[in-house]
C-alpha cells in the first residue's frame, strides 16, 4: 500500500467516525448556538443608549429644551443639555468624552453644526434633528474622521482570534486524545501491521483537521449570515481576504499544535498522563491566545505584533488579527507562513518519529529522550 493511499485511508476513517459522533454533533451546535446568541442577545436584553450629554454653544431657539426632551422620552433616551462658553470648550468637551455631541448655533443665525468626535451614535443625532420644528438643515461635523469599516474590522479581527483558538485547541485535543484511546485499547497495534506509525499520525491530523474546517466555515458563515439579518453589522470590504486568512491560519496553526499534542499523547498510557504531558503546549497556545487579545490588538503595527508574526506558535492567530485590521504587510504574511510550514514540517520529522517510538508502549509514561531511542532501534 502507498503512503498515500495509507493516510488518506486513515483520515477517512478519522472523518467518518468522528464525524458521526455525538461529541462532533453537540460541538457543532454549542459552537453555532453560541455565535448566534453572542449577536442577536445584546440587542434583545440591551438596556439602551442610557444617558447621553448633549453640549450647546450659542443661543438655541426657546422651544428646543421641551421638544428635545419629548422626543428623546419617546426614543428610550434621556439627554442631559450641558450649555458650554464656546465652541472651543464644546469641542473639548468632545475630546474628553465628557460630550457625546455638540450642537452649534452661530450668532448670526445661519444652520446650525451638529458635531461628534467620531461618528457612530445614530441614535442622538436622530432626536436632535426631530427637536426641531419646522426642521432645518443641520450641517454635520466629525472631529476626527473615522473609517467606516474600522470598528466592524476591529470585531473580525477579535471575534476571528477567538474561533482560530477554539477551533485549533478543541481539534487539537481531539488528536491528543484520540491517539490516547487507541493506546489503551490496543488498537493501534492493528493498524501498525500494515501502515507506518508516521502515515497513522499525518492521517489522524489530516482527517480531523478537515472535521475542523468544517466546523470553522460553518460557523464563519452563521455569523456573518446572522449579523448581516439582524443588521448588527455590515460587513467591510475586507471580509473575503479574513476569511481566507482565517482558514489558511487554521490550517496552519491546528497542523503545527495538533501534531505536537498527538505526539504527547503518544508519551502517556493514560488520559490523565496526557494532560499532564500537553501543559506545555496548552501554556503556549494560551500565552499566544492572550498575546493576541491584549497586545496585538491594540498595537497591530507595533514592534512586539511584528515579531510575533515570525514566531510559529504564536503567528497562526497574530497574523490574521493583524490582516483584519489592514496593519500587515505582504511580504510579512509570506514570510510567515514559510517560517510556519517550515516549523510543521521540522515537528513532522522529529515528532514522527518520537511518536514512532512511544506509541507501541505501555505502562509508564514515555519520555522524549527514550521515545527517540526506541524509535532509532526499531
Amino acid at each position: 500500500m502507498s503512503r498515500r493511499r495509507a493516510i488518506w485511508l486513515v483520515a477517512r476513517r478519522e472523518i467518518l467516525e468522528r464525524g458521526r459522533s455525538r461529541a462532533f454533533a453537540l460541538s457543532l451546535l454549542f459552537s453555532v448556538g453560541l455565535i448566534v446568541a453572542g449577536i442577536v442577545l445584546p440587542s434583545l436584553i440591551g438596556s439602551g443608549p442610557g444617558t447621553q450629554h448633549l453640549g450647546i454653544a450659542g443661543t438655541p431657539p426657546a422651544s428646543l429644551a421641551g421638544s428635545l426632551s419629548a422626543t428623546a422620552e419617546q426614543a428610550g433616551l434621556l439627554i442631559v443639555v450641558d450649555p458650554v462658553a464656546d465652541v472651543a470648550t464644546g469641542e473639548a468637551g468632545l475630546r474628553s468624552g465628557d460630550l457625546g455631541a455638540l450642537l452649534v448655533f452661530p450668532p448670526d443665525g445661519n444652520v446650525p453644526t451638529y458635531e461628534v468626535k467620531t461618528r457612530g451614535n445614530a441614535l442622538l443625532q436622530q432626536v436632535v434633528a426631530a427637536s426641531f420644528t419646522p426642521q432645518p438643515q443641520i450641517a454635520f461635523r466629525e472631529l476626527e474622521p473615522s473609517d467606516p469599516n474600522r470598528d466592524t474590522s476591529f470585531l473580525f479581527a477579535n471575534v476571528g482570534v477567538i474561533l482560530l483558538f477554539i477551533s485549533i485547541f478543541t481539534f487539537g485535543t481531539w488528536v491528543l486524545t484520540g491517539v490516547v484511546e487507541e493506546k489503551q485499547s490496543r488498537v493501534v497495534e492493528v493498524v501498525l501491521s500494515t501502515i507506518e506509525a508516521r502515515d497513522l499520525l499525518i492521517g489522524k491530523v489530516l482527517g480531523i483537521g478537515l472535521l475542523g474546517l468544517v466546523q470553522l466555515a460553518l460557523m464563519i458563515a452563521v455569523g456573518l449570515g446572522t449579523g448581516v439579518a439582524s443588521g448588527r453589522f455590515s460587513p467591510p470590504s475586507t471580509t473575503v481576504s479574513t476569511v481566507a486568512m482565517l482558514v489558511v491560519w487554521f490550517s496552519l496553526g491546528y497542523a503545527f499544535y495538533s501534531t505536537a499534542l498527538g505526539v504527547l499523547g503518544a508519551l502517556a498510557s493514560r488520559m490523565e498522563e496526557a494532560s499532564n504531558a500537553s501543559s506545555p503546549v496548552t501554556f503556549i497556545a494560551m500565552s499566544g491566545y492572550f498575546f493576541s487579545l491584549l497586545v496585538a490588538l491594540n498595537d497591530p503595527a507595533g514592534t512586539a505584533a511584528r515579531i510575533a508574526t515570525f514566531i510559529p506558535p504564536v503567528s497562526s492567530m497574530v497574523v490574521p488579527l493583524r490582516a483584519a485590521l489592514g496593519a500587515i504587510e505582504a511580504w510579512e504574511i509570506v514570510g510567515s507562513a514559510v517560517v510556519m510550514c517550515a516549523a510543521i514540517g521540522a515537528l513532522f520529522v522529529v515528532g514522527g518519529r518520537v511518536y514512532s517510538g512511544a506509541v507501541l508502549q505501555t505502562g509508564a509514561r514515555m519520555k522524549l529522550r527514550d521515545a527517540w531511542r526506541a524509535s532509532g532501534r526499531g
